[in-house]
């Protein structure tokens, strides 16, 4: 008895653990940590349930070898009360044991429940705001402490990174990523733009999506001579003087554009929004696209 109780504690702490590794997944999830958190937490989870059945299995179920005839017949009225017997047995081991029970459905569904919250990140984002800015006419191009950004602040070969006003901070901080552009300038000689973006560079200056259209890394190398922007994570390389095209890497798609006016105080402003859905494609690029141009339509 002693054995068997020692079984059942043990049983108890492994339900325990996957509960409770569980509720780390779903915190970690929550606040968006590492996925090394994520997967120890389900793995966790995940192994905290093996481990309590097999010790349920090797030491908590009745131990009998059933031997099967190999030929098929009726089995006899004896056989037959056994096997009823055998089952009676394990229900009545189920119910003299309803805490291990209840603690199991409970372990299961705590796992259950958490290995749903991935779904929530498939396909739009519950805002719907995947692909989509905060780029509007008029909006005014400030740096991360919110300071306006003038034309004088750029010299010829510069690059600073902007954002649109009032979205930064930390209750912005994950749109930031979306709204962050890279804005650069460049001598209007060299300027190869399409012509219906003519009036996109007022003295030089140009606004690209600082997000890759590859993977989604952050751009973050800018060469002056050969008005270059390179992305950092797998060399996709992209022209500022012809509209953003892609010119070497992995890339498929030119960067987003935004269309830059200078205000009377000599500030930087937005034209319009962004040329294109920004961000790396994915299986919902078109549905995304399509929204983006909806709503620069109504913009």
């Amino acid at each position: 008895m002693h054995k068997e109780k020692r079984a059942q504690l043990l049983v108890g702490f492994w339900l325990c653990v996957s509960m409770l590794a569980s509720g780390v997944f779903a915190l970690g999830y929550a606040l968006n940590l590492q996925n090394e958190v994520l997967g120890a937490g389900l793995g966790m989870g995940c192994m905290g349930i093996a481990c309590a059945l097999v010790v349920w299995s090797r030491h908590l179920m009745p131990e009998e070898q059933v031997e099967d005839q190999h030929y098929s017949e009726r089995s006899s009225e004896s056989e037959r009360e056994t096997s009823v017997d055998y089952l009676d047995t394990g229900i009545q081991l189920i119910a003299r044991r309803k805490w291990l029970f209840r603690l199991g459905i409970a372990a299961a569904s705590a796992l259950g429940l958490v290995a749903l919250f991935p779904f929530r990140s498939w396909g739009f984002s519950p805002k719907g705001r995947i692909g989509l800015t905060d780029w509007r006419t008029g909006a005014q191009l400030v740096t991360t402490d919110g300071t306006p950004i003038r034309v004088d602040d750029l010299d010829p070969g510069g690059m600073i990174t902007a954002f649109p006003k009032g979205f930064v901070g930390h209750d912005d901080i994950e749109q930031m990523g979306l709204d962050a552009i890279v804005v650069v300038r460049v001598d209007l000689a060299q300027l190869r733009l399409p012509s219906d973006r003519a009036s996109w560079a007022p003295s030089g200056c140009l606004a690209y999506s600082k997000i890759c259209t590859h993977l989604g890394c952050p751009l973050g190398l800018y060469r002056q001579e050969s008005q270059q922007l390179m992305c950092p994570c797998h060399q996709s390389v992209f022209n500022v003087a012809d509209g953003g095209t892609v010119m070497f890497g992995p890339a498929a798609r030119s960067l987003p554009q935004l269309p830059l006016e200078i205000a009377a105080d000599g500030t930087l402003v937005a034209g319009g929004p962004m040329s294109d859905y920004v961000g790396a494609d994915n299986w919902n690029y078109g549905q995304n696209a399509k929204e983006t141009t909806k709503k620069c339509s109504a913009s």
